[in-house]
């Protein structure tokens, strides 16, 4: 309803706030999304290069049939497949190391 005669134009304050905070909260669910659909994505690229660094081991076996990965720790069959094998030591997107366990690479937390 006009007051004194005028007609209102725009938005009202109440309006206003309104769409403010709706607007709010879809970005906070967007962040929330985001983040979740990252760390996702972290944990996929870890996993897949824990499989680059298994295939790289079963390579590096079939290339001479008499090694054994379970016969070595950590750090020697990284030096034996690192640069030969795998190009470049893969690094971890979450921070997590990357382990010999009897025989496979598995991630370490």
């Amino acid at each position: 309803m006009p007051l004194s005669g005028r007609k209102c134009r725009g938005f009202s304050l109440i309006e206003l706030i309104t769409v403010v905070v709706i607007i709010g909260i879809l970005v906070s669910i967007a962040i929330l999304v985001y983040d979740g659909t990252q760390a996702s994505a972290r944990q996929r690229a870890d996993e897949a290069n824990v499989r680059i660094l298994n295939s790289a081991t079963l390579q590096w076996m079939l290339d001479s049939e008499d090694r054994d990965p379970r016969e070595y720790n950590t750090e020697g069959l990284r030096s034996e497949i690192e640069d030969t094998y795998v190009m470049g030591w893969p690094e971890s997107p979450t921070g997590a190391d990357y382990a010999l366990s009897e025989g496979r690479w598995v991630i370490e937390d």
